[in-house]
């Protein structure tokens, strides 16, 4: 359904959304490191700065860091090239990251209910507390978050949109994969692909989601693009692929009291509860 705003309301809420990217970028060096997410990833950026070894993020001198994939660190340490070791710098690819989320969700909102459609949908995401935290924290997840939002945008605009877009759309989604992959491993494909089949069952769109997308090309763009450096890393350091693809992605969840982590105290909870 169509949303109609005044002249006046149009207005309220472009204001709305400019103040609340000012204030965020405006703050993003006002404070310091927290805790041990930020300033564990801060540190990893500008040691990959420091050493000049891009291939490979390290936890300490020498050590590798194998927990996450290096997207999201290839950014701060770029800007902190760019801009200086600071907090600014740290944080801006946050910032930039979740700021193309929002591109991406007003586009869809265009496309969908035209101009105040695309002005109420972009005050409601940057409004909304975690979106507005995240874009001005040192973490994986924007990273993660730009990827599993362009795949899901491709996959809509494929299958629903015009014909002069779906190609375009087709590349979005399997890049938007592998940006995912590459910012915080095989989750974003978890992340993808579950909202994106439970709508296509939902919406009785298997047909169109089978002709309307070119698979074995596009996961073949996707390897293209995330194996080389996976490989890479596993020559590097021996023994990586099985840390992270069995360790991290399996053995944390099925084995308890698995000690396997090398970089923190798992987190206790119930059995099951991580699906929730």
């Amino acid at each position: 359904m169509a949303v109609a705003l005044t002249a006046r309301e149009r207005r309220g809420l472009a204001l709305l959304i400019v103040v609340l990217a000012g204030a965020r970028l405006a703050t993003l060096g006002a404070y310091p490191l927290m805790d041990s997410t930020e300033s564990r990833y801060a540190e990893i950026a500008r040691k990959m700065l420091e050493t000049g070894d891009w291939l490979l993020p390290q936890f300490d001198y020498g050590v590798p860091f194998w927990a996450k994939p290096p997207a999201s660190i290839w950014l701060s340490a770029a800007a902190m090239a760019a801009f200086g070791v600071n907090e600014f710098a740290a944080r801006l690819p946050s910032f930039l990251l979740l700021l193309s989320c929002g591109a991406l969700v007003a586009l869809l909102a265009t496309m969908r209910g035209g101009r105040d459609q695309t002005l109420w949908t972009l005050a409601l995401f940057g409004a909304t507390g975690l979106v507005f935290i995240a874009a001005g924290a040192v973490m994986t997840d924007p990273a993660l978050a730009l990827g599993t939002t362009l795949s899901m945008a491709g996959f809509w605009v494929a299958v629903q949109g015009p014909d002069r877009n779906r190609r375009v759309a087709e590349i979005a989604f399997f890049a938007g994969l592998a940006v995912g992959l590459l910012a915080k491993g095989p989750v974003a494909a978890v992340l993808t692909f579950l909202p994106v089949f439970a709508w296509t069952l939902w919406m009785r769109q298997w047909r169109s989601a089978w002709q309307r997308l070119h698979w074995v090309a596009g996961f073949a763009l996707t390897a293209a693009l995330v194996i080389p450096w996976y490989w890479a890393a596993e020559r590097a350091s021996p023994g990586f692929l099985d840390y992270f693809l069995v360790g991290e992605h399996w053995k944390r969840f099925a084995l308890p009291g698995w000690k396997g982590n090398p970089y923190g105290a798992a987190h206790a909870r119930p059995h099951g509860m991580i699906w929730l």
